[in-house]
């Protein structure tokens, strides 16, 4: 029993999206391939678009009284556009998809005919290991009607946004007690949402389908099947088995680039097993993932796909014209700013420009604008402006600006090769809070809090930093310092990847890795050096790694006038400049 407990707490999994429960209510049915099917006749009616759009749009709650309302009021009022979903014709294709991939996977598969109660007599590992035969019939006789699509894009366009608000619109649960006359007593899950495991092995999915299921059906299949020693091979049929027994409609796995991760063909049996299911079981599947996704998905899940005709669906950045200027539009009109700032097209422009039409990079950029505008200007100066935008980005958006510039050279093969195009935002929180102590101080502007440097460190990702800049060329004792800094400035939580990120715009910053082939160490001596075979006739040192603000950064070479340094000073900060003095003069 010990043993147990200890594994279902090391496998702790509850689903990210839970859905209602109803007791079912039958539906005539207009199209005769879903009449006599409780599983179909129990799902709400097929939707239409104009329902669809009123349903899945969640708009914040705004009108012009609030301008007048006080600074750290307007402030949190401009969270709200952080849930700020505008229908968008890529929403209403997933929903339409989502709807007939439910019903059509449900023709085959009718809990009242002979062949559906056949399988559970057979066996689904017996099942699962005989496939279909040539036309397509499994061993119990059911030629499937499943489909199974993937949604790729870039992360930040509303893939999850869209496949979740489409779901939702779903009952998950159905409880059936009588259908026509006669006891069925079954819950039917119409959906299941799972994540990618994060070590992308199958062994972890199916842990998490059967945790996801006891917590949506207060089952207990976990405790019942899963050991610490449970074999794939004995879970997968159970996995199909519960699938089956309870009607899954459709299953989504999200996340699903964390494949790549995997190695020992580990990406290649999931896929596989996916197919099994759409093919054999008759389960729909849907795989959701960034463009990095799509290299995996060119083997067995792509047959099983373009045997149904279902297609793959492409959510990328929305287009420069009349569909950003729609949505620009709409989102443009939630200002909580003093003074009301006219959408132009300069400003349509240049919102494009900075987000490269990935929506919910606009919406962060947009909010973190009117956040700064309000810290900091008075009452007649709160207008969003180009200049504000572009500052706002360059300071606050200063990870994504390398992978904005991939997306701008259009080349799709570019795309492939980023991790990932969407930021960590967990800032917006930490910029919320230090907005708001800035309110409270009038305007005046905090110097930045920094972390007491005592702080332990996370030796796991203090070692993983250093081993990442020593890759990159930067020298042992230098990699430490940068890591150590890295840490220090981060929270104890902060994303690995992040953490990476923000390493090598450093390294990149302060020409870390400048001649790291050859370096020449400070101890030795004049003789030692000279005697050290040269590669080249040019040498340089290796600089030192200096903090962003360090004052040597404003010399940038021997050749440097006086004009240029005292420029570099003024924009680092260091000296005031003429306009900071022109305030001092009485």
């Amino acid at each position: 029993m010990d043993r147990k407990a200890n594994l279902e707490a090391m496998y702790h999994y509850t689903p990210s999206l839970i859905g209602r429960q109803v007791n079912a209510g039958y539906l005539t049915q207009e199209i005769s391939g879903y009449k006599n099917n409780p599983f179909i006749e129990a799902l709400p009616p097929i939707f239409e678009e104009e329902y669809v759009g009123a349903k899945i749009a969640r708009f914040p709650d705004h009108n012009k009284e609030q301008r007048n309302l006080g600074k750290q009021t307007r402030l949190h009022l401009i969270q709200q556009i952080a849930d700020y979903v505008e229908p968008l014709p890529s929403h209403l294709l997933v929903e339409q998809r989502l709807s007939r991939l439910i019903r059509h996977g449900y023709k085959a598969r009718n809990p009242l005919t002979r062949e559906s109660v056949k399988q559970f007599h057979i066996g689904f590992q017996n099942i699962l290991e005989s496939g279909v035969n040539d036309e397509g019939i499994n061993l119990a006789g059911i030629r499937s009607t499943a489909s199974g699509f993937a949604i790729l894009g870039v992360s930040g366009q509303g893939k999850t946004t869209a496949i979740e608000s489409s779901l939702l619109l779903y009952p998950q649960v159905i409880h059936h007690s009588t259908y026509q006359g006669q006891p069925f007593i079954r819950k039917q899950l119409v959906w299941l949402k799972l994540n990618c495991p994060h070590d992308g092995s199958l062994k972890g999915l199916c842990f998490n389908f059967l945790q996801a299921v006891d917590s949506v059906l207060e089952t207990n299949y976990f405790r019942k099947f899963a050991t610490k020693g449970s074999l794939v091979d004995m879970l997968l049929p159970v996995m199909a088995h519960i699938a089956t027994l309870h009607g899954l409609g459709a299953l989504v796995i999200d996340e699903i680039q964390n494949l790549s991760f995997m190695k020992s063909g580990g990406a290649e049996r999931m896929l596989n097993y996916f197919t099994q299911l759409i093919n054999t079981i008759g389960v729909p599947v849907i795989l959701i993932g960034t463009f990095k996704a799509m290299k995996l998905l060119s083997g067995s899940f792509s047959q099983a796909r373009r045997s149904t005709g279902q297609g793959d669906m492409i959510m990328d950045r929305l287009t420069e014209g009349e569909e950003w200027d729609y949505f620009v539009e709409r989102l443009w009109k939630y200002q909580w700013t003093s003074t009301p700032t006219k959408l132009n097209d300069s400003l349509k422009r240049e919102m494009y420009k900075l987000s490269q039409g990935i929506v919910d990079i606009a919406v962060k950029l947009y909010m973190l604008a009117q956040w700064e505008v309000i810290m900091n200007g008075g009452d007649t100066k709160e207008r969003v402006t180009l200049g504000l935008l572009r500052d706002v980005a360059r300071r606050h958006m200063q990870l994504v600006q390398p992978l904005l510039q991939v997306l701008k050279r259009n080349d799709p093969s570019a795309k492939i090769l980023v991790d990932d195009l969407y930021p960590q935002w967990d800032v917006l929180d930490q910029f919320l809070r230090n907005s708001e102590e800035k309110v409270n101080l009038q305007g005046e502007i905090r110097s930045k809090l920094l972390r007491d440097e005592n702080v332990e460190l996370d030796q796991a990702r203090y070692l993983e930093l250093v081993k990442t800049a020593i890759d990159f060329g930067v020298p042992a004792e230098s990699a430490e310092e940068l890591a150590k800094r890295i840490l220090l400035r981060n929270e104890a939580e902060s994303d690995l990847v992040r953490l990476r990120k923000e390493l090598l715009q450093e390294i990149e910053l302060n020409g870390a890795a400048a001649d790291i082939h050859n370096p020449i160490s400070d101890n030795q001596t004049e003789e030692e050096q000279n005697k050290r075979p040269r590669k080249r006739t040019t040498r340089k040192t290796t600089p030192n790694v200096l903090d962003v603000d360090d004052l040597r950064n404003a010399v940038t070479s021997s050749a440097d006038k006086s004009d240029k340094i005292y420029e570099n000073l003024v924009e680092l900060g260091s000296i005031p400049s003429e306009e900071d003095l022109s305030r001092l003069i009485i």
